[in-house]
């Protein structure tokens, strides 16, 4: 009867121990502490925009990718740690920068913009499929970590004329729907 009674209170006292110390609503133990405006926001990064300038280009040319991502949340307590926003074409990475994590001090609201150069030399003629991206390993939502731009980028030969007698140039505009 006594080894009942000892088990119950140390069940109770274990109990009323997690309870004490359990974290308040809302706090965020994996993704930082408040927010600088006292509050306290998962992460959360949202590429709004990708421009391709040229889209059509010849191979040896510099292409500009041009990136906007919205830093909303807390990054966790390290400040330290680091993210790579990339460029993808057909997959592969053709140009990147790597940041910490708040991106060089960005407050949550805050728009961040780089540019990026891709150059072609000895890339293959064909299509190329342009992906701009931000990956944060604990970002809430990691399908508006990126944006694919809908219209290829065509790469031909220097010194070979663009299909439909197009000229170098153009642009292509991918911006997100989040």
């Amino acid at each position: 009867m006594h080894s009942r009674i000892r088990t119950t209170i140390y069940l109770l006292v274990s109990l009323l121990l997690l309870l004490l110390f359990a974290p308040l609503p809302g706090s965020s133990m994996m993704n930082g502490d408040s927010d600088k405006n006292g509050g306290s926001q998962p992460v959360d990064l949202v590429v709004r925009k990708v421009t391709v300038t040229p889209v059509r280009a010849h191979v040896g040319d510099v292409v500009r990718v041009e990136m906007e991502w919205d830093y909303w949340g807390d990054i966790w307590d390290n400040p330290y740690d680091t993210s790579v926003a990339a460029v993808r074409a057909n997959g592969n990475v053709v140009a990147s920068k790597t940041y910490t994590a708040d991106f060089g001090g960005l407050s949550p609201g805050d728009t961040y913009r780089e540019t990026f150069l891709w150059d072609t030399t000895g890339m293959a003629p064909g299509e190329y499929r342009i992906r701009g991206e931000v990956p944060v390993i604990e970002d809430k939502t990691h399908y508006d970590n990126y944006l694919d731009v809908k219209e290829p980028l065509l790469l031909v030969p220097a010194g070979v004329s663009f299909p439909d007698g197009k000229e170098r140039g153009g642009e292509a505009v991918a911006e997100s729907p989040y």
